[in-house]
């Protein structure tokens, strides 16, 4: 229902002052019967606002309302024949507001979307005065389902109010709508940030006001659970849970909390206390019912209120497309196949795909869509396509009909297409994390049923499916970020709204950082606020960069490069090793110049039990302790290395892509069956998917070495009173190379971000610190002789380190981080990636300072010899292992496994130049043979 305030009298004194010199020409009925309509309607909103909840008092406000709207459609057709435009416009707009507060969605509709049209002939009428036609009309097209509709009017408010200082009435309206619109399509931090500024821009004087707040704070809580912060949701819930009016919508969320924390009988007893009147809120309730008893394995029960749902839907729906039914048919579907009637289910798992997809209306059970355009229910249509396609998979298994494995795969690449276009929707990390988490629970089934696929054709097309998939589900969102990111750098000179979005991120970074630095609660409020304001304001900015139509062409690309292109990028001396680490089940994707096979092992409990000793046992370099991993790295060397052994007999070099808990080991320290290390083997560079390998940096550094010492010769105290010891091995690592070294006072983080982007390599010999719970706040140490001494990972991610070719990060942990499922750790090697250098060598675990100094300083001496990177550290580390100058103890893989390179391929110079070699000793052999022919014999002399 929607009232409003007397304010809306101020529009018509503003409408009379620039329009009564066209009125003054027209017949004065017109006027006088105007006037006599919008007095009517001034005085039903003076009604409405002081009727409260008086059945009497809204009786007699409801009868002046339609008086008022009567008058106004008489006079609509007069208004429209007379040409007099202006008062067509205010009439329309009223007209709208009345029969939306009757519930007459579809005649409110016409009546805005008419003032909007007329609008356009009235430049003299600011466009303030049409902020609420197009807001309404958004709120109608949101009612119905039509999204992109919704969003087309929305945003044009947005645009209205982004112009206008001064606070709109209603505005609060349009920020609660686009969260809501956000929330649907999955979109949840944002969402959020929208819903907090509705609440922000909220003045509660009165009742209704009153009411629309509690609404707002439900919506929040309806957030929060989606992103599964399931204790903070039910913390909003328990704090409105005093208001009776919103009892039966606070009953209803506690109940949907309870049924996504595997809480089912809990949930029925929410769900039961909820008394919705005459609504269509009813339909969720009984779905979520109907859930409940499925998961309380009592069908009947489940079947019973998913027939009342439907019943409900039917009548408050019809016929037409929506996310309800949707959500219908795919429960119906779920029923079915616990009782394994797979092929009905997978009919009405198509119906359900058909009421998700805003353009899709294919029938046929092996069809998908194909193509993804505007704004629906993104994350519901993903569900029911991989489901769709893992009961393909079901029945395929029942009847072994090739055919239903291969449409059980279409599902799934359609499934995993609408991902992909969603993440490029989304205009944050956090939206695309979460998007990565939905794909990462089912992303296994594509690539099993695609090898399945390529064990029964020997098809090599299915074997490059289960890579492909394998690929997009490893660090997508770096992925995509990078791509943009280059996308943008080649403009960034010219275009002002890359500038800008810029700026703004910076300035989000800032707060953020502030953030941790407040105490008080009320300017901890208003920081949050900036916060969210600030992101709202980027995300209008990144709308309209990707409005350009060359964006568009260019991020459409998609970034794993083929098979094929892969094999002529590797030196005959390199293999690629892919690995993918499901529950039970290890896979070894295995690319070679020549050779693309794949491997799998069963894996168990004591697989993930030796991947944490192991890790554990390296992160150990206390003084009393010895190294304990050799059991553990000579068993997970049998699962990870000796399967492929055979195959990688004269090769020296490998790319490993690992994944989930994987990215946590250096590979380097596997032992075979006689303790040999895989180091002695190979030189190995990581990377964090194919999508990333050769990226090439745009400009040119200006300069060699760059390093920063900053305790080399002292230990500091910050001003925020953080103590840094002594690292004097630092000294003697960035001592011996050739370059420019700014250590202890000199080391300032000014420095860094002044000069960084001008040298080839940068070395940073410090301290650093890894926040697992916050990984943005994991940060890089300078000298502390500033407040600002920090260098945050956040901060990182907003640098352009475009000409940047290596950074070493001589530092603590800079490659360890909170994992993220799929997109691997949150580290500050990630974050140097993601601004734009394309090679890192980074650090696992706090390391010795002598054996970190001796490795970093033979690593600069290989790279100076012209080695690639990967056997340049390689070389560095077998000549510790080799040297009489370090300490036997301190050779154990602990004191040197800690730093590994992670970067861009580069072909080895023996292995690239072996052929021109070959020709010049073929030729030199030739030439040398031909002027053997040619040389005069000698003659004797009598």
């Amino acid at each position: 229902m929607y009232k409003f305030g007397i304010a809306i009298l101020c529009t018509i004194l503003v409408f009379l002052s620039f329009s009564q010199t066209s009125v003054e020409k027209e017949t004065d009925s017109f006027y006088t019967a105007y006037i006599a309509a919008d007095n009517n309607f001034t005085k039903a909103i003076f009604l409405s606002d002081n009727a409260g909840d008086d059945e009497v008092k809204i009786a007699a406000f409801e009868k002046v309302y339609k008086q008022s709207l009567l008058e106004f459609t008489v006079l609509l057709p007069g208004l429209k024949k007379n040409n007099l435009d202006s008062l067509y416009f205010m009439a329309s707009v009223k007209t709208g507001l009345i029969h939306d507060y009757f519930d007459s969605s579809q005649l409110a509709k016409i009546a805005y979307t008419n003032a909007i049209k007329i609008k356009e002939r009235l430049p003299q009428i600011a466009d303030s005065f049409l902020f609420q036609p197009l807001l309404f009309a958004g709120s109608i097209y949101y009612r119905t389902g039509e999204f992109d509709s919704a969003l087309l009017y929305l945003k044009k408010a947005e645009a209205i109010k982004t112009n206008y200082t001064q606070k709109l009435q209603e505005e609060q309206r349009l920020y609660n709508l686009l969260g809501v619109l956000s929330y649907e399509t999955g979109n949840l931090d944002q969402s959020l940030n929208y819903v907090e500024k509705a609440i922000e821009n909220m003045s509660v004087t009165n009742s209704n006001e009153k009411a629309l707040l509690i609404n707002y704070q439900l919506n929040i809580a309806s957030i929060l659970s989606k992103l599964e912060r399931y204790a903070e949701a039910e913390a909003a819930l328990q704090q409105t849970n005093q208001d009776e009016i919103y009892k039966d919508e606070i009953n209803h969320k506690l109940g949907y909390i309870c049924l996504k924390t595997a809480r089912p009988g809990e949930a029925i007893r929410y769900f039961d206390k909820v008394k919705y009147p005459n609504t269509k809120k009813i339909i969720d309730l009984l779905l979520n019912k109907s859930k409940a008893y499925q998961n309380l394995n009592e069908p009947d029960s489940a079947t019973y209120y998913l027939l009342k749902a439907k019943t409900e839907n039917l009548k408050w729906n019809g016929s037409k497309k929506n996310i309800s039914n949707g959500i219908i048919f795919k429960q119906e579907a779920e029923q079915l196949v616990i009782k394994k009637e797979y092929r009905n289910a997978l009919a009405l798992y198509q119906q359900s795909i058909l009421q998700f997809s805003n353009t899709f209306s294919n029938t046929s059970t092996d069809a998908n869509p194909e193509t993804f355009s505007g704004t629906f229910a993104f994350i519901d249509l993903f569900n029911v396509l991989t489901a769709k396609g893992d009961v393909l998979k079901q029945l395929h298994d029942e009847t072994k009909d090739i055919k239903q494995l291969e449409d059980a795969l279409n599902a799934y690449r359609s499934g995993f297409k609408l991902a992909a276009y969603v993440e490029k929707t989304y205009n944050s990390d956090e939206a695309r994390l979460f998007l990565g988490k939905i794909k990462h629970t089912v992303h296994s089934k594509p690539i099993d049923i695609s090898l399945q696929l390529y064990d029964l054709t020997h098809k090599k097309e299915f074997l490059e499916e289960a890579y492909l998939f394998d690929q997009r589900n490893k660090a997508s969102v770096l992925s995509f970020n990078i791509q943009v990111k280059e996308i943008k750098t080649l403009h960034k000179e010219t275009n002002e709204l890359i500038q800008k979005e810029a700026l703004l991120k910076s300035g989000i970074t800032r707060l953020s950082i502030k953030t941790a630095t407040i105490t008080d609660t009320g300017e901890l409020q208003k920081n949050y606020a900036s916060i969210r304001n600030t992101e709202i304001e980027l995300e209008q900015i990144q709308e309209k960069i990707q409005q350009d139509p060359a964006w568009q062409q260019k991020s459409s690309i998609d970034q794993i490069p083929p098979v094929a292109t892969l094999q002529k990028k590797l030196d005959p001396a390199t293999t690629l090793l892919s690995y993918h680490l499901s529950e039970n089940e290890l896979l070894i994707l295995l690319i070679s110049s020549n050779q693309f096979e794949y491997f799998k092992s069963p894996v168990d409990s004591a697989f993930f039990t030796n991947i944490e000793l192991l890790k554990k046992s390296l992160a150990s370099t206390a003084a009393d302790s010895r190294y304990a991993g050799t059991a553990a790295a000579t068993s997970l060397y049998e699962k990870l290395m000796l399967p492929l052994q055979a195959r990688m007999l004269q090769k020296k070099r490998l790319i490993i892509i690992p994944d989930d808990e994987l990215n946590y080991l250096p590979f380097e320290v596997l032992q075979d069956a006689n303790k040999k290390y895989l180091l002695e083997k190979f030189a190995i560079q990581y990377q964090f998917s194919t999508a990333l390998i050769s990226k090439q940096n745009h400009s040119p550094s200006r300069y060699g070495i760059l390093a920063f010492a900053p305790f080399a010769s002292h230990e500091y105290e910050g001003p925020d009173g953080e103590r840094f010891s002594m690292l004097p091995g630092s000294k003697e690592e960035t001592g011996q190379f050739k370059g420019t070294v700014l250590s202890d006072s000199i080391a300032t983080k000014f420095a860094f971000l002044q000069q960084a982007n001008r040298y080839n390599i940068v070395h940073l010999a410090t301290h650093a610190s890894v926040n697992n719970t916050e990984p943005m706040r994991s940060f890089i140490s300078f000298y502390p002789g500033s407040p600002d001494y920090k260098l945050y990972a956040r901060e990182i991610y907003d640098l352009d380190l475009d000409s940047l070719q290596l950074i070493i990060l001589s530092a603590c942990e800079t490659g360890s981080g909170q994992l993220v499922k799929g997109e691997g750790l949150m580290s500050l090697s990630r974050a140097f990636t993601y601004a734009g250098c394309p090679n890192i060598i980074t650090s696992l675990w706090k390391a010795e300072d002598k054996t970190t100094a001796f490795i970093t300083g033979r690593l600069h001496y290989y790279l100076s010899k012209k080695y690639t990177k990967d056997h340049a550290l390689q070389q560095a580390k077998l000549d510790l292992l080799q040297s009489n100058e370090i300490d036997p103890r301190l050779k154990s893989p602990n004191y040197w496994a800690h730093l590994i390179f992670i970067g861009n391929y580069e072909p080895g110079r023996h292995t690239n130049n072996w052929w021109w070699m070959a020709i010049v000793l073929i030729a030199g052999a030739f030439v040398y043979s031909v002027i053997s022919r040619k040389k005069p014999r000698s003659k004797n002399r009598a």
